[in-house]
């Protein structure tokens, strides 16, 4: 997507990615407590180990296995591990009494919020696991090596910004009516187009309503390929507007057609189900990312700052 001046000055708040250096250059200061914005998961554990001069690749590494705790281990729900780095790798512990790592549960986590399970991008390089060794010490232990940390040519951080979405208003009826569940996609496009229509009428048509139908194809929408429809049905009204008056005024307006419209239009008027008085819920102002870029820096610092505080005598 093409950033301009317009999609900037619409953003809320933009941030840069802190990496490794910035994490250092925090820790020089010799604070006790370092409190960072927002950083990658992986830096915020390869710093120190990369200062110590261990092996660039068993940090990177080994920061990314251990982000997440005991995700990379036989259970994930025991909580923590340890990871001992050194000059050639990185060596993974699991704490938690039943808990294992393998080499299997530690290979697989480069596939955790990542693209490509063989690389793994980051502020000034990239980690490439292509000829990393998972080699099992025990029963419990994994020792891995050959894990490799490739330097860019420039450093670049990533840039994450949000912006205003409007404000948002839902609703949510039950249907249970076997006749109602069997056509529900032609009652909810029915209501969908006349409750738009009757909006736009009393409100002007700067807003967005979309009904999902949660049982049949709530969370794919056009993309479900295997659809499975219950005994029953809720349809979830979502109203997003400039305002919350606006949003609001619209899932009113939704409102009876979600609890009387029926099918067919000359048939005696049915009445659904409202689990929730009353029955529209403001979300309030919504965000939404509106800025997935990178940022090229002459310097690591040049878009950080360090502000160091003493707290106590």
């Amino acid at each position: 997507m093409a950033i301009d001046a317009d999609l900037l000055m619409s953003c809320s708040n933009i941030v840069a990615l802190a990496g490794a250096e910035q994490i250092q250059a925090a820790l020089e200061t010799g604070a006790d407590i370092v409190i960072a914005g927002r950083t990658t998961d992986t830096a915020i554990i390869a710093a120190l180990p990369l200062a110590r001069g261990c092996h660039p690749g068993g940090a990177w590494h080994g920061a990314k296995i251990g982000e997440c705790g005991a995700l990379a281990t036989t259970n994930p729900n025991s909580g923590t591990i340890l990871i001992e780095f050194d000059e050639e790798g990185f060596t993974i512990t699991p704490m938690g009494e039943s808990a294992r790592a393998t080499p299997y549960t530690v290979s697989a986590h480069m596939l955790y919020e990542n693209s490509n399970p063989f690389q793994l991008y980051e502020p000034g390089g990239h980690l490439d696991v292509t000829g990393a060794r998972y080699e099992p010490l025990d029963d419990r232990r994994v020792r891995v090596t050959g894990s490799r940390w490739i330097e860019s040519d420039i450093y670049t951080v990533k840039l994450e910004g949000a912006k205003s979405g409007g404000f948002q208003t839902v609703s949510l009826a039950l249907v249970r009516e076997a006749r109602y569940v069997a056509r529900i996609h032609e009652w909810v496009e029915a209501i969908r187009v006349q409750a738009i229509e009757r909006a736009r009428a009393q409100v002007g048509d700067d807003f967005d309503l979309a009904l999902r139908i949660i049982g049949a194809d709530a969370t794919l929408g056009q993309l479900e390929v295997q659809e499975h429809i219950g005994s029953e049905v809720g349809v979830m009204g979502i109203v997003t507007a400039p305002t919350e008056a606006m949003s609001r005024e619209v899932a009113k307006i939704l409102n009876p057609y979600l609890l009387h419209h029926p099918l067919p239009e000359d048939e005696d008027m049915p009445t659904f189900a409202f689990p929730f008085s009353p029955t529209e819920m403001p979300r309030g102002e919504i965000y939404e990312f509106c800025l997935n870029h990178v940022m090229e820096l002459s310097d690591p610092m040049q878009a950080f700052r360090i502000s160091v505080q003493e707290v106590g005598a």
